[in-house]
């Protein structure tokens, strides 16, 4: 097996150094699969496209008359061709043309209904039957199963006519057998009902004389009904003044939610009473002191004013003592006799400065405090109605203000924190210079007011920064800016409330008692204060000043506002306290009305709008309807009741005679006659018992192994037939001999040869088969139950045809491959790919069972179809005997029969015509 081996590599060494070689080994591997694919695609589903095949029809059919209706088999044949697309219908205009077209192949087959054909269909009525005829022809020249198809189109259009007329036939015997019983059916509960009523009417007789009585009496009342219905119609011209005042009382009930409102509020106002008196109290003291107040805020402008002269004469004292800071001496009387009884008189200024500028930063911080409640209170209402511009601009006017509220308390702290800084700095160096020491108890208040002012400046940033694109802002974003600025928020008012407990004003009066203390120490302190304390004086007296300076600013403001707010809380004082007792009494009068009377009047005004806007439509229309009628049949009725009269008086007797005669045949009747049991002997349903007559059997088709396109279920026969072909154009082209010089004829045997040349014929026929089967399975998609069988399957078949096809080139040479190429033609027609073979000549069906192609078809159907084991065995083992003995054959009989067939060849070659 080593030498075999050494040859086989030997093979596929020389195809890989031969381009040429290796080309030709590609082509002959995928070649014979293409002739597989295009077969199978070529026939995919063609009975799917049958539509496509054109059938010329054309009904001269004449209608017939049954019945005394007309019947018209022809022009119904070609109404329901129209809607049929199994195949494709042609509609001729003649029958000239339509033999003109199948003779010229326009058409594949034409279809004639002739003149006489709804007559002879119907010829059975008169006894004188004549089977109707459609004429079928076709062009057979054209496709060998085209006409096939075609005349299967005609035979079920003769089969539907026939089975149509069939129904048709005993649908209307049987429709005319039960007939009777089906009318009688249909009206047994009319009769039944009749017998019933004529039963009732014989026993409500004495009833019946009761009402022809009550008839009598009525007519004797017509003039009185009379009088009646003109009296309703005088009532009925007052209804448009009674919808009026209807509407009235409507109006009223609408506005019961506002009245509901009002009282409400004044219900719950009402407990409000002493705070409301209360209130009145305050306004009234208000009042009476406004006058204090606005003396109080002017005297305290005063004070302010008189503060500004004290530190500007004090500040006039200092340029001259710091120009004579050289004499020690001498600025020290300076000193005793002008600056310290001014500083003296200074410090309570500097106090009263101090805590007015806490005041003013407490209020500050109140309308700041305000201005975001007021904020909050317009994104409130603007939630509910968001395009509200009157809100929107109230929203952007108080985003201002607080802005402006800001920037005041901004600067305010600035200043108030420098002043206390230059207190603390100037009292520093005094107290230093005194040898007291240092305080530090204004430096946390210091730092809480640069911190507020620091955040205050935050604040209104982001404020400015908004209302710089308040216009372009939606309310959301507005919103969500503005619950932006809540930690700014918790900042200032945390800050504010820190500087208000952290008691400046006390710790300013500590510092300035010191201050005055040691400014008055004796000379040498005064000296040491020349040089120390004065230079730290201007800057602390120039921002005493600006703050007081804000404070008048800020308290003349308030100044000039004073009239017109004294003007307005008088006006409220006379408004509330003037009108206390009315304001009570009416709170007092509507909440009692509200709680007492007020659910009885809603009550009662629901219940009038209810009736009005459901009943009274309703009633009035009624009442309208009924007198329209009344006037309109009361003369019919009027009419009718003497018609009654004349009738009770005249034929009633006769008639409840008859009554009495007539129940008494019809309880007789009842004794003696069943109408179920007649009904049931009549009856029959045509229906069902028509369409047994035309089609008495149902066919019930059953797949057993269903394989869904044509393509599909001819893919094993192609694919057998590509793999014995690519076998046979192997063995044209690759020798079945080794080419070797006489060292390797010497080393290899011919059997070692043989079994070389036979491995890469098979490793070609393998590369075959795998090509083909996934070819079938992912470029064509065919449709297999058993994907990987069918390719193990296909890589044995190729190894049993390429054994076979092998064996006879090595053998007969030029011979052996004819043979082959006999067995292929012999296997198209008599291996059963396409047609069942019992359907061929006897002599395909002798030589089916010999050919290995029949037993390579049926192996492969069954991965396609679905594998039957039984037969998958069958055919592989027949299949397996072929290629053994095939090759058994070939490996010892080859060397022997080799010369002989050598020396046919070798005088074949000397014609100079077969190579």
């Amino acid at each position: 097996m080593q030498k075999t081996f050494e040859l086989f590599r030997l093979d596929w060494r020389r195809i890989f150094k031969s381009p040429i070689a290796l080309l030709l080994i590609i082509a002959l591997i995928i070649i014979p699969s293409l002739y597989a694919w295009f077969n199978i695609w070529a026939l995919w589903d063609p009975y799917s496209k049958t539509q496509d095949l054109q059938v010329a029809v054309y009904s001269a059919d004449q209608s017939g008359v049954i019945a005394d209706k007309k019947v018209g088999i022809g022009d119904e044949l070609i109404s329901q061709l129209k809607k049929n697309d199994k195949l494709g219908w042609q509609f001729t205009s003649s029958k000239k043309q339509l033999d003109d077209g199948v003779k010229t192949g326009k058409y594949y087959a034409g279809i004639y209904v002739p003149k006489n054909f709804s007559k002879d269909l119907i010829s059975f009525v008169d006894g004188k039957i004549q089977k109707p005829k459609i004429i079928y022809s076709s062009n057979d020249k054209i496709n060998a199963i085209a006409p096939k198809i075609t005349s299967a189109g005609a035979t079920t259009l003769q089969s539907t006519i026939s089975e149509e007329f069939v129904s048709t036939v005993g649908k209307t015997l049987m429709s005319t057998l039960n007939k009777a019983g089906i009318d009688l059916d249909t009206n047994l509960p009319v009769i039944n009902r009749f017998s019933s009523l004529i039963l009732k009417t014989d026993q409500q007789l004495p009833e019946i004389n009761q009402y022809t009585d009550q008839i009598l009496s009525l007519q004797k009342k017509i003039p009185t009904m009379e009088l009646k219905l003109a009296q309703a119609n005088e009532f009925a011209a007052f209804l448009p003044q009674a919808n009026d005042m209807a509407q009235k009382v409507v109006g009223i009930n609408q506005y019961l939610p506002q009245v509901e409102s009002a009282g409400q509020l004044a219900t719950k106002v009402q407990t409000k009473i002493p705070e409301i008196k209360n209130a009145g109290h305050q306004v009234a003291t208000l009042d009476s002191d406004f006058d204090g107040i606005a003396n109080t805020l002017t005297n305290g402008i005063n004070e302010a004013q008189t503060g500004l002269d004290v530190l500007n004469k004090t500040q006039k004292v200092l340029p001259d003592l710091m120009s004579f800071s050289q004499n020690a001496q001498g600025v020290a009387g300076q000193l005793q006799s002008d600056l310290i009884p001014k500083l003296q008189a200074t410090l309570p200024v500097i106090q009263k400065t101090v805590d007015q500028g806490l005041t003013i930063t407490n209020q500050l911080a109140t309308n700041i405090s305000t201005d975001l409640t007021a904020v909050n209170s317009l994104l409130s209402q603007l939630k509910d109605d968001p395009n509200n511009a009157e809100l929107k601009q109230a929203l952007k006017t108080a985003l201002q203000q607080l802005s402006d509220h800001s920037a005041t308390l901004q600067a305010h702290s600035i200043q108030l924190a420098k002043t206390l800084q230059n207190l603390q700095d100037s009292y520093n160096e005094a107290a230093k210079a005194d040898g007291r020491p240092a305080s530090h108890t204004l430096d946390a208040p210091i730092k809480r007011l640069n911190t507020l002012a620091s955040q205050l400046g935050t604040f209104k940033g982001q404020i400015d920064n908004l209302l710089a694109h308040y216009d372009d802002l939606s309310i959301e974003d507005v919103r969500a800016k503005i619950n932006g600025l809540i930690q700014y928020t918790n900042q200032v008012t945390d800050t504010i409330a820190k500087i208000q407990a952290a008691n400046i004003g006390a710790s300013v009066k500590t510092i300035l008692n010191h201050f005055a203390t040691v400014i008055t120490s004796g000379n040498a302190v005064l000296t040491q204060l020349n040089s120390a304390v004065l230079p730290k004086l201007p800057a602390l007296l120039a921002n005493t000043q600006k703050s007081l300076q804000q404070a008048v600013s800020y308290l003349q403001k308030y100044s000039r506002q004073l009239p017109a707010l004294k003007q307005e809380i008088h006006d409220a004082n006379t408004l509330l306290n003037g009108n206390m007792g009315t304001i009570v009494s009416g709170l007092n009068t509507a909440s009692n009305l509200y709680q007492n009377d007020y659910p009885l009047l809603k009550n009662k005004l629901q219940q009038a709008t209810g009736f009005i806007n459901n009943d009274l439509p309703g009633i009035e229309n009624d009442l309208t309807t009924t007198l329209n009628l009344a006037n309109e049949k009361f003369p019919l009725v009027k009419t009718a009741l003497n018609d009654a009269t004349d009738l009770i008086n005249n034929d009633w007797p006769f008639l409840r005679s008859g009554i009495q005669k007539g129940a008494d045949a019809i309880r007789k009747q009842q004794k003696t006659v069943d109408l179920k049991d007649l009904i049931k002997l009549l009856r029959r349903d045509a229906t069902k018992e028509s369409n047994f007559l035309a089609k008495p059997v149902e066919l019930k088709e059953k797949h057993v192994y269903p394989i869904k396109t044509y393509g599909s279920a001819s893919a094993p026969f192609y694919t057998a037939l590509c793999l014995w072909v690519g076998a046979l154009l192997l063995s044209n082209i690759v020798l079945t001999n080794f080419a070797l010089d006489d060292k390797q004829k010497e080393r290899y045997t011919k059997k070692q040869q043989f079994i070389a040349r036979w491995l890469t014929y098979i490793v070609i026929g393998v590369a075959q088969a795998v090509i083909v089967a996934l070819g079938n399975i992912f470029l064509l998609k065919a449709y297999i139950v058993d994907k990987f069988p069918l390719i193990l399957l296909a890589i044995f078949l190729s190894i049993v045809f390429m054994t076979i096809v092998y064996v006879l080139a090595a053998m007969f040479g030029n011979i052996g491959k004819g043979i082959a190429m006999i067995v292929l033609v012999l296997s198209i027609s008599g291996g059963g790919g396409n047609f069942p073979v019992v359907l061929s000549d006897k002599f395909f069906q002798f030589i089916n069972p010999i050919l290995p192609f029949t037993y390579g078809v049926n192996l492969l159907r069954e991965p396609t179809g679905g594998i039957y084991a039984p037969n998958l065995w069958h055919n592989f083992i027949i299949l397996a005997l072929f290629a053994i003995s095939f090759f058994l054959i070939g490996f010892f009989l080859t060397d022997r029969v080799n010369p002989f067939f050598e020396k046919l060849h070798k005088a074949a070659t000397k014609s100079k015509i077969i190579h």
